[in-house]
């Protein structure tokens, strides 16, 4: 497999990738806040979406795919770690240069 296949296949399973907030959180036990934190959303945001309240909302297909990511990244943390300390993020240009 070519590595553009490579790319294009881990792309579309991306895609493919959900996890709701309410089997995020009994899956890792987590919170609110740490939901919120993971998805970049309101505190509130996360209440309305584990809540069992007429004004629940649904997580939307982004927010359930981080949640996703966050799960495989969890899940593998112990071969990932190394790959991490590895990891440079790219270098991004100054605008203000």
């Amino acid at each position: 497999m070519t590595d553009q296949n490579l790319q294009h296949s881990i792309l579309a399973k991306h895609n493919a990738m959900q996890l709701s907030p309410q089997a995020f959180s009994h899956r890792w036990d987590a919170g609110t806040e740490d939901i919120a934190h993971i998805c970049c959303v309101s505190k509130s945001t996360v209440y309305h979406w584990l809540g069992g309240q007429a004004s629940r909302r649904i997580a939307g297909c982004p927010h359930q795919r981080i949640l996703a990511m966050a799960d495989f990244l969890l899940s593998n943390a112990d071969a990932i770690a190394p790959l991490l300390n590895q990891w440079q993020p790219p270098k991004t240009s100054n605008l203000s240069d």
